[in-house]
This record gives C-alpha cells, structure tokens and sequence, in this order.
C-alpha cells in the first residue's frame, strides 16, 4: 500500500478527485489558499488499480473532523472501474497528485456559529417587454410557487438529469405545483450540481451538450417550445397581443405554461435566474417506463410537428411525461433545453423508431402545420426578449418548411423526421446536405440574402421529397 499524505480545504461545490501533472504549473481552478492534494508515492503508479484510490476516498469520508456527501472520484471522468489501472486514465507520473473538490465539506471548529436571518424567498417574472402582460395561468403558476416559498417549502433536487432540476412545492408542502431549471445549472454551467461543469469538462466556445446550443441558454429555449406549442385556435401571442390574455388554452402539443423567472430561496443569497414550468400533475412515468405500444397515433403526431419543428436535439422517451384521462393515454413533452439548435448536427427524435410515425397524419394535423408560420414566430419570440441568432432563425424556418412540404406531398412523420436525423454519428443528415448544397449555390452571388437562400433550400427539398 503507498504512502499517504493528505490535506483538505473547500474547492468548489462537489467532491471529486482529477489528477494534473506535478511538474506543470498550478492548475488554473486553484488558488493559493485552495490547494488540496493526496500524494501516492509509488515506483510504478501506473499498474496501480482503481480500488486503491477508492480506499483514499474512504479514509477521506471517515477522517475524524471532515463530513461530505455524495463522493466521486474523477479523471477526465468518472473513475467507477475497481480494477482498471492508472495507465488506463493516461496517469504515467510516478508521483500521482490527485486534487480534491467537495460537496458539503466542513472542518469542526471551536468557534462559536454565527447566526444569520436567511434571505426572504422570492420568484418574480422577468419581464423583457414592457408591452408584455401574463395570461392568467402564468400568474398562478408563480403565485402558487410563490406561495410554497414563502412557507418554507425549499426546492427539492431531482436525482435525474444533466442539470440542475428543483422540483418546488405548493402552499401546502403537500404537492409539487413547478419545475425550475436556474442558467448556472446547466450542464456545463459554473455551478451545476452534477459534476458536467466548466471546472471539469470546459466548454471553450461556449458550445453546450448538443451541437449548436449555448451554455446559458437553456432556459429561452424551455421558454420558447412553450410560446411556439400554438393552441389548434392560433398562436397565444403576436405584434399585436403580446400578453396572450387569451391563452389558457393548451398547445397542440401539450408543452406545460414556462416562463422566465428569478428566483431566490433560504439556500441562496442572490436571484437565480431560469425557467420555471408547471409541473406536470398526475402523470405515470415516461414513455421509457411503459412504450409506444399503448399511444394513439394522434397523440405521438402531436409530438412529432414540435420535434420536427423545433429541430429538437434531445428527445427520447424519458423526456415525454404520460398521463391517464379516461381511458386515453395523453402525452406531455418536457426538457426542450436543446430545441432550435444552431445546427441540425445533433437532431434526434426516438419516436422515429415508433409505428405511429409511419402513420398518416389526420385532417386536424395537417391543417395545423398549415397554418404554422415561422415569421410570425419569429416575432413572438423576439417580442418575449429572445434575440435569436440568424442560425437559430434559420432552423425554425427550416422545420416549418419541411412540415410543410412533407404534408403536401402526404408524407409520414417518419419520413420527414428521417431527413432532420442522421442515420450514423458520421453520415450527414438529408437536411445537412440540403444546406450544404444550397451554400455551395449561394457562393457565386454577390449579394447573400436570407429570404434567396431559403428559397434556395426550399427548391432543393423539394427535388429530394419528390425521390422519396
């Protein structure tokens, strides 16, 4: 067994163990006052297997004067094999420095605690659009988390996902009413509490999980799927009703009331910002825990237009909620922190691999994508204080576009959605080659207009839905 030498001290918000070359300078995460390292002095640390670094971590955990939870030990990531050695993670060092971060880390003291009024819980909408009036179920959506706040109820962390996800009570502690996603907990983000921050793994562009998303912007983009989910009687919003006082009603595809908050609670000093859902009441799992089998095809349609439309980069059956009215089965959709991506690189949609989607559309869903239009969109969304890049402009267009067409010429959602989704990690998409080609046509012109550049891409997809 190597020797051991050890000293503590807070780094961050979780435990985790990464190994940096002594020989090179100071890690950048590190400061003077926060440098925390266990030495394992060994001729050929290399061949060393993983269960001694475990019993490091154990030794941690039981040291008298240290507490902790949820302890993880980490390279470039996880390191959960027991016996793969050192040599597998690219450790060759004979002196092996392994940095320790913390998760709820405290030394024992003798000084006395300091006593401190915790800060008043609050949530409030931000408001971009001083225009902008909320529809009566935002209001109670905030007023009935506001309500849990203010009787003590905190937000409770979900034990899933890749973010940050606070499941927050009612009036009542008796029941969930909201979900909130704050910016800084996304994955990637400063302080997300799942280890997938910029301390570990940093996102040198920018760039989130999936192509063409940003670290931060999650939350616009949970927002958006809402305001873009029109109602079968039309949109909730646009120039010329921006408070959609109307629209109480359900969207087509039934995407719950979002709305962009800030929020502060007993274990936060400072507003954090995010987005903020109504909580889906009632519901039996997700399609993961029970399959397509049981779903009507109209119900998984509604699914498909707003994935088709929204180039979602990450939907899979975890991410559709299922609830029991009568004897139907209804869907809800959730998580669109990766819609409207910049690119159609990572665009998934696993419903594709469902029979439904080889189903026709009905009469009722083909009038809706007809009467979807991604100008109008386009607005509304910059009247809620989004200012879309023009690529993300882009991918709305283009979704609605291929809606369109495909309905024309009465192609399936399968066959649609198969030309937003690659077949392989290495085999560009359909869509992708549209554009591609599309780009190659627009060199030539002095002049490179959005509006001849889409219909420059709508002459190309026409050609292809026509060799379908």
């Amino acid at each position: 067994m190597p020797s051991l030498i050890s000293t503590l001290s807070k780094i961050g918000e979780e435990l985790s163990l990464f190994s940096f070359n002594s020989s090179e300078p100071k890690s950048p995460n590190l400061s003077d006052e926060s440098t925390t390292t266990i030495c394992l002095s060994e001729p050929d640390p290399s061949s060393m297997p993983m269960r001694v670094l475990k019993s490091v971590k154990l030794q941690i955990q039981t040291s008298k004067g240290f507490r902790m939870r949820k302890p993880k030990l980490i390279f470039t990531h996880e390191l959960s094999q027991i016996e793969t050695l050192i040599k597998d993670y690219t450790i060759p060092h004979n002196l092996l420095h392994l940095l320790i971060r913390v998760a709820i880390f405290s030394k024992r003291s003798i000084k006395p605690k300091t006593e401190t009024n915790p800060p008043n819980p609050y949530i409030q909408p931000i408001i971009t659009n001083p225009k902008m009036e909320l529809n009566p179920s935002i209001d109670d959506l905030i007023s009935s988390t506001q309500a849990g706040l203010e009787n003590g109820h905190l937000p409770i962390l979900s034990t899933e996902g890749t973010g940050g996800v606070y499941f927050m009570n009612g009036q009542t502690g008796c029941g969930f009413v909201s979900v909130f996603k704050p910016i800084d907990e996304e994955p990637l983000a400063i302080n997300n509490p799942r280890g997938l921050s910029c301390g570990f793994q940093p996102s040198l562009n920018g760039e989130g999980l999936k192509k063409g998303t940003k670290v931060g912007q999650g939350a616009q983009r949970e927002v958006a799927a809402y305001l873009l989910d029109h109602p079968l009687t039309g949109p909730r919003s646009s120039n010329d009703d921006i408070s959609g006082s109307s629209a109480d009603v359900s969207g087509f595809a039934g995407v719950m009331e979002t709305v962009l908050v800030k929020c502060r609670y007993n274990t936060c000093a400072d507003f954090k910002a995010g987005s903020l859902q109504r909580f889906v009441r009632g519901n039996l799992g997700s399609c993961e825990e029970m399959g397509p089998g049981v779903f009507s095809a109209k119900e998984v349609h509604k699914i498909c237009v707003l994935d088709i439309r929204l180039g979602n980069a990450d939907r899979h059956a975890g991410n559709i909620l299922v609830r029991k009215e009568g004897e139907e089965y209804k869907l809800v959709p959730i998580d669109h922190g990766y819609c409207l991506p910049e690119t159609f690189e990572d665009c998934t949609f696993e419903w594709l691999y469902w029979p439904q989607a080889r189903v026709p559309f009905d009469e009722e869903t083909i009038e809706y994508i007809n009467s979807l239009d991604a100008e109008m969109d386009i607005s509304i969304l910059r009247s809620n204080g989004w200012d879309l890049s023009i690529e993300c402009e882009r991918t709305l267009r283009i979704g609605t576009m291929v809606l369109k067409k495909g309905v024309e010429r009465n192609l399936t959602a399968f066959q649609i959605g198969s030309i937003l989704c690659r077949e392989n990690i290495d085999k560009e998409s359909k869509i992708e080659e549209i554009i591609k080609e599309a780009e190659n046509e627009m060199e030539g012109l002095e002049e490179k207009d959005e509006g001849v550049f889409m219909e420059t891409i709508g002459r190309i997809m026409e050609r292809v839905f026509d060799e379908i």
